[in-house]
């Protein structure tokens, strides 16, 4: 599938509704500046597409980038529902088991971290109960210094086929 790193790029590339709109929504909150500060992004303005979403702080480590996952939407968590955390809220890149083979996902991660600019994944997924595309939408949140501080991070599934679901839980 493809990479995207430039606004133009990504601009022409985006197929996902939901993930066009978390695009229009940080390039009008970031104005002319690279990308937006953290005090310009609500999350209350994204509630639609907030199901889809991660935000990830950027914890700078002595030769290592880590990221702590301080907000994950609903549908992404009920997707990890195989997993024995599928709500990693609060926890680390490094604390979380992944459902598939998320290097390129860390290396597209740091990427964005080092050089302040979004970048678009357009890839197959197969994971533990569906398989499809999806893309990878990572917005970079600068603080004032220019430094990123946070990752806002949209993965909508374009094409996807369930191979089992999650039984219903019991109640009584």
């Amino acid at each position: 599938m493809a990479t995207y790193r430039t606004i133009d790029e990504i601009d022409n590339q985006l197929t996902g509704l939901r993930t066009r709109r978390v695009w229009e929504y940080w390039r009008r909150q970031a104005g002319s500046a690279p990308a937006p500060s953290w005090n310009n992004i609500k999350l209350i303005d994204l509630y639609r597409d907030a199901p889809i979403m991660l935000v990830l702080d950027v914890l700078l480590r002595p030769d290592v980038a880590d990221f702590r996952y301080r907000f994950v939407g609903t549908t992404i968590v009920q997707n990890r529902w195989k997993l024995d955390t599928p709500d990693h809220t609060g926890l680390t890149y490094f604390e979380v088991s992944h459902q598939y083979d998320f290097q390129e996902v860390k290396e597209s991660y740091d990427r964005c971290v080092s050089a302040g600019h979004p970048i678009l994944l357009q890839r197959s997924f197969e994971t533990y109960d569906a398989s499809g595309t999806h893309e990878r939408l990572i917005l970079p949140i600068q603080e004032p210094s220019g430094d990123v501080d946070k990752l806002i991070v949209v993965v909508e599934r374009l094409k996807e086929r369930k191979t089992s679901r999650p039984s219903d839980p019991i109640l009584f």
